[in-house]
């Protein structure tokens, strides 16, 4: 049985979540700790697809990433409202899909554009704040029991700990003025954007096909029909 899906996503733009965010836990350059435990998630479920997926304020990143299409990888985001990882930030809970072409509340572009179909996703936390799903995606229908799900928890667990080494690595937040949280958002709106550029500079250099560039530039819509330096 699947997981009920919230209906109150109004963790997903709190300000002190967001803040969270700084340049370590959305660094694109593949952390080998984060990497292991992908790996090590994808082989303990038998899904090919295992994610550290950080929802921030209009993307979920993929800070690592194992059996995403090529299209995904080289982007490393999609929009955040497509997502399946929001609803568990959103609750702060596991959430399980066996089959996402019988839940009809799910958003259905990532379910039609890559076929999604079973998900199992763990809150990320990194200092106290739910900042994303450690989670595991199949293409076709799938149930995890008891034993799997388990490892799979202790294996997020790892996974926030280590965020939370990241994260911690940079300088203490201090208390913000308004400017200086005003240039925070506006950080994060650039930080944001780099999927969009990453997808472009694979395409134009030969390492992504015209068919992959355009399924990525339907999973990052929002970024670029409203483009990079949106307020929030």
């Amino acid at each position: 049985m699947s997981t009920p899906l919230p209906t109150n996503l109004s963790l997903l733009d709190d300000r002190t979540r967001l803040s969270t965010f700084d340049s370590a836990l959305l660094e694109r350059t593949p952390d080998p700790e984060l990497q292991a435990l992908v790996l090590e998630a994808s082989q303990v479920s038998g899904f090919p697809i295992a994610l550290v997926s950080l929802v921030a304020h209009r993307i979920q990143f993929f800070r690592a990433q194992v059996g995403l299409p090529p299209d995904l990888a080289s982007a490393l985001a999609t929009d955040r409202c497509t997502s399946f990882c929001q609803f568990v930030v959103a609750s702060e809970q596991c959430l399980l899909i066996e089959n996402a072409t019988q839940e009809p509340d799910l958003p259905k572009d990532l379910v039609e554009r890559y076929g999604i179909r079973a998900y199992a996703g763990f809150p990320l936390r990194v200092m106290g704040r739910t900042v994303g799903s450690f989670c595991v995606i199949d293409v076709k229908p799938g149930r995890l029991e008891g034993p799997v799900l388990r490892e799979l928890k202790a294996l997020a667990y790892k996974a926030s700990a280590r965020l939370d080494t990241l994260a911690r690595q940079a300088p203490p937040a201090l208390v913000l003025s308004e400017s200086e949280q005003q240039a925070q958002r506006a950080w994060l709106a650039i930080a944001e954007a780099q999927p969009l550029l990453s997808l472009s500079e694979q395409f134009a250099s030969g390492r992504l096909s015209f068919e992959d560039f355009q399924r990525g530039l339907g999973a990052l819509a929002g970024l670029a029909s409203t483009g990079s330096s949106s307020a929030f």
